[in-house]
Order: C-alpha cells, then sequence, then structure tokens
C-alpha cells in the first residue's frame, strides 16, 4: 500500500451487541483473511489518479478561493500525499512536475491518506474533497464536504464542485466508487487549520520556512470485492416502506446492512438464498434531509454492494382531525441534521412557529389550528431555514 501525502507548490495566481453478533464479525474477519491469502494478481483494482480538496460553502459548493490539487503545471496549490503522518515519505512531489498520482487500490485493503495544503487567505469553514479514478479527471468518482477542524462528512451533491483542473461540475453526491469489480468506500476524511493536530491525524507542517504551517488532515478508503445492491424507491421520506434487493454475495451467507457508514450498527440482516441473493423490505429509518448510501457487506465473503437514498422531508400531525384552535403537534422529518424548520398554514397562508430538528433531521412543534381554517383537509408546510426543503403535512378541519 502507498500512502498519499500533500504537498504544495506555490501559485502564480491564488487560488446484537451479542455472542452471536461478536461470531458473525468473526466469520467476516476470518473471511476478509482468507481472501487476502489470494496471490496479488488475482485482485481486482482500481486506480485513484486524481484529488481535489478545496474550501467550500454549507452546502459543499467551492467558495472562497482556497484550492489544492495533483495536477502540476496549472495555477493552483500542490496536494500532495504521503501514508505517514509526519509528512515525510511523499507519493507524489517534491516538484510540481510530479504532483500527478496513480494509486493502485486493491479489494480487501484499505489506505490512508495524510495531506496537506498551502495556509490561505480565504477559509470559509467548510471544505470539499473530490477524488477521481481511472483517469477521469473531469467526473469525480466520490464527493464529500464538511465543517472544517471535524471528522464529520457528507456526499457532496452540489452543482459547483471541481474538476481536478478547477473547473466548476456537480459533485458525485455518493462516498463510493464501483469499477472494475471493487467498490472503493471513504472510510474517514477530515481537513484542519494549522494547529496542534487533535487526534491520529497528521502533524502540521510546514513546507517552504517562512510560509507557516499548512492546513493539514487525512482520509481513509476501504477496497471490497463488490456485489450489487440496490433500493425502491431511490428517494422517500423517513417511515418510506423501502425494498432493498442484492446479489452476488455467496449462497446462504449471512448480509449485514447499514445506512451511512460500513461497521456502524446495522440497520437490519439479511440472509442470501442459494444464488447469492437476498430481497428486504425494511422501513427508511430515521435520517437527515440529503442522500445517504446504504451498504450489505457479506460476512462470508466479504463482497460489498452499495446503492444511494436520497431522502426527502414530511411532516407528520398529530392529531390529523381538529376544530379551529384546536392544538395539534406537527412532527417534521427528513429536514437538515440541527436546521430551523418554518411552519405555515397553507390556506390563508400563515405562520405556526419554528421547530428544531435533532441530529437526524427530526422535531416537533406544538400548533394551534387558525381560527380562520376552512373546513375540510389543509396542508401545513415546514421549510427549512438552511436547506431550504420543503415538507408537507395534513390536517382536517372539523
Amino acid at each position: 500500500m502507498t500512502p498519499i501525502i500533500a504537498f504544495r507548490k506555490r501559485p502564480t495566481r491564488g487560488s446484537r451487541k451479542d455472542a452471536s453478533r461478536a461470531g458473525l464479525h468473526g466469520r467476516y474477519c476470518l473471511a476478509l483473511a482468507a481472501f487476502l491469502m489470494v496471490p496479488l494478481s488475482a485482485y481486482p483494482q482500481t486506480t485513484l489518479t486524481g484529488a481535489i480538496q478545496f474550501s467550500a460553502n454549507s452546502s459543499g459548493a467551492a467558495s472562497g478561493g482556497q484550492v489544492w490539487n495533483t495536477l502540476g503545471g496549472d495555477s493552483y496549490y500542490d496536494l500532495w500525499l504521503a501514508l505517514n503522518p509526519d509528512a515525510t515519505s511523499p507519493i507524489n512531489g517534491p516538484s510540481d512536475t510530479q504532483a500527478g498520482i496513480a494509486i493502485p487500490l486493491e479489494a480487501g485493503n484499505s489506505y490512508k491518506y495524510y495531506i496537506f495544503g498551502q495556509p490561505g487567505c480565504c477559509s470559509t469553514g467548510a471544505n470539499g474533497l473530490n477524488l477521481f479514478f481511472n483517469g477521469s479527471d473531469s467526473t469525480p468518482g466520490i464527493s464529500v464536504f464538511g465543517p472544517i477542524d471535524s471528522s464529520s462528512f457528507l456526499p457532496n451533491s452540489s452543482s459547483s464542485t471541481l474538476t481536478l483542473q478547477g473547473a466548476s461540475v456537480a459533485g458525485s453526491g455518493t462516498t463510493t466508487y464501483t469499477s472494475g469489480g471493487v467498490i472503493v468506500v471513504l472510510g474517514g476524511y477530515d481537513w484542519n487549520a494549522p494547529a496542534t493536530p487533535p487526534g491520529d491525524v497528521c502533524q502540521a507542517k510546514e513546507f517552504s520556512p517562512g510560509d507557516g504551517a499548512d492546513y493539514f488532515g487525512s482520509f481513509t478508503l476501504r477496497v471490497f470485492p463488490a456485489a450489487s445492491l440496490s433500493l425502491s424507491p431511490a428517494s422517500g421520506s423517513p417511515g418510506t416502506k423501502l425494498t432493498i434487493t442484492g446479489s452476488g454475495f455467496a449462497a446462504t451467507e449471512t448480509v449485514d446492512i447499514y445506512a451511512g457508514r460500513v461497521g456502524s450498527t446495522p440497520l437490519l440482516t439479511a440472509t442470501a438464498d442459494a444464488g447469492g441473493s437476498f430481497t428486504v423490505t425494511p422501513h427508511e429509518p430515521q435520517l437527515p434531509y440529503g442522500t445517504i448510501d446504504f451498504y450489505a457487506a457479506g460476512l462470508g465473503s466479504g463482497k460489498l454492494g452499495v446503492a444511494t437514498l436520497s431522502v426527502t422531508p414530511a411532516l407528520l400531525m398529530n392529531p390529523a382531525t381538529g376544530a379551529p384552535g384546536g392544538a395539534v403537534t406537527a412532527y417534521v422529518f427528513g429536514f437538515g441534521a440541527g436546521e430551523a424548520v418554518d411552519l405555515y398554514w397553507n390556506n390563508p397562508r400563515q405562520s405556526l412557529g419554528t421547530a428544531t430538528a435533532n441530529g437526524l433531521g427530526t422535531g416537533d412543534l406544538a400548533i394551534t389550528i387558525p381560527a380562520n381554517a376552512s373546513p375540510g383537509i389543509n396542508e401545513v408546510i415546514g421549510v427549512g431555514q438552511t436547506t431550504k426543503a420543503i415538507g408537507l403535512g395534513r390536517v382536517t378541519v372539523q
């Protein structure tokens, strides 16, 4: 495995919880160990050929002018990559002509890269990362964004992220990339302002004397042999009934299904049939607004399937009937994590107050049915102050 460190160049312009569960995971580890015994020539693989790190706004769009990339001959700072946290033994560099990367990623392996970038003047408090594979430097394979000085990140589907050359492009909206019989999963990512490093990240590094310590961080890639996974519907609000279908797994093996991160608490467990396929029909869990990846991990084969769900907002009114002046509780679901949600009675339009969503995009607010509400079915509208997402609920006025 070869790590990635990011050095920079100077720009020319600014830029079951129980024993049975433990046993299953033990078998999964044994399966992975057996997989690693396969000769290297038999490993399916893909190649990481580019990375661009950029300052972003709260929606993931490139903003603020700070850009670092693994591309020589342009006006942006170079992003130098390495496997070690003290910034020695870089993969690319130290000259601008050596900024490019071509790193094979083999199934069954995990790779951690430490990254560094020239300090700048225009940090926006958020950051984005696009990764490119197999020479496709204009279409991101993985796109994420998150707050600076944090290991929290989300898939980035903004219409204004960056190609490897720094041109505007839509983000991939996913934390995974599938090609050549493997699935690459971004398992960790952070980006930090120059300071004493928090936790197990690389040290702040001054690459050119007098410049000051660089921005620094890391990202982790886990590579799995690929299976197939699909979701139907591909979008919906929490509580929606989903059909999750997998194929390409080992016969009769146990498959753990995760929402958001591989290795988190499984959403549910399925058992593949003799042909390595399964279908389960859970309800969508409480999740915040936006896209989220679902994973299915075979505990015997080590194979992984991935599919993306788009979480949409909704309102639930309880009770769902009442008289003018009566009390109703509005429950909001599928809004942005921690955002304020403004509630309105639709006809005649009037404000009902503001609910605050928790980290899962869920909240509630006691409201009063307006005195001038019309008899029959009336709509209540929720509007996220940050995401601008809209959810609808209904109350029957008696």
